[in-house]
């Protein structure tokens, strides 16, 4: 793969990133503020959050808000990398001049003719300079790693949560028998969460939610774009290299 291949892959990974990035921000947000009042019920500390939520005798009660701060904020930075990168490899890709350069190869056959071969080749006249690789897959690294990291946990957070309102629905309807089970393991997350949007009550008038949201659609939206931001940061790292590894000849 030449140089210009890579960065038109690298045109489209970055702002892609940046944008599921962006959405996975704005949807945990929607999410969090949606519920930060009725959840936070806890004396002590800040509680509103919608993620590792518990069930108590009393109230369902939210998760401590600085996992929210994380699953809301914790891709602002790979934002930032992205914005950064991608604003040059765009940049270049589309205002880059390319001229063609003729190329001649001379053959000598047995019979004594010879013939010539011209070709013409792409080059850009502004290469990237060979060490920018180097730092450029180590930030894509780091980010991966970074990524990952928020994924796993607000994946975490997420089950958390579906798990303890299982047991608050089982609270609700008063169920026993065969009817523990299935709640416990056959209905979906996205079932539940739809049962807490919809009876799941308000603790006080300057407590409750204004109006209802799909809280699944948010939480599931958040968390897919997360994971699917992993495999295309170590998309990049894999491209940045094998730049790195061609260029290696013209570093000193």
């Amino acid at each position: 793969m030449n140089q210009y291949r890579s960065e038109k892959q690298l045109a489209y990974l970055y702002p892609l990133i940046a944008t599921l990035s962006f959405i996975c921000c704005i949807s945990t947000t929607v999410a969090w503020q949606h519920w930060r009042y009725v959840l936070d019920t806890c004396i002590e500390q800040n509680c509103g959050c919608i993620l590792h939520g518990r069930s108590t005798a009393t109230y369902f009660t939210g998760g401590h808000v600085a996992y929210c701060h994380w699953a809301a904020y914790g891709l602002v930075l790979p934002i930032i990398f992205c914005f950064i990168f991608g604003i040059f490899h765009v940049s270049r890709v589309c205002f880059s001049r390319r001229r063609r350069y003729p190329g001649t190869a001379t053959v000598r056959q047995k019979s004594g003719d010879v013939i010539i071969m011209t070709t013409n080749s792409e080059v850009e006249e502004e290469d990237i300079n060979p060490y920018y690789w180097i730092p450029a897959s180590v930030i894509g690294s780091l980010m991966a790693v970074l990524t990952l990291v928020h994924a796993a946990m607000y994946l975490d957070g997420f089950l958390a949560t579906c798990k303890q309102q299982r047991y608050e629905l089982i609270k609700y309807m008063q169920a026993n028998g065969s009817l523990v089970p299935i709640i416990q393991s056959r209905i979906s997350c996205s079932s539940v969460f739809d049962f807490m949007d919809f009876l799941h009550l308000d603790v006080s008038y300057d407590r409750r939610r204004e109006g209802r949201i799909n809280t699944a659609a948010a939480l599931i939206i958040g968390v897919t774009c997360s994971w699917i931001c992993i495999a295309l940061w170590v998309w990049t790292v894999v491209i940045n290299v094998r730049r790195a590894r061609a260029s290696q000849r013209l570093r000193v």
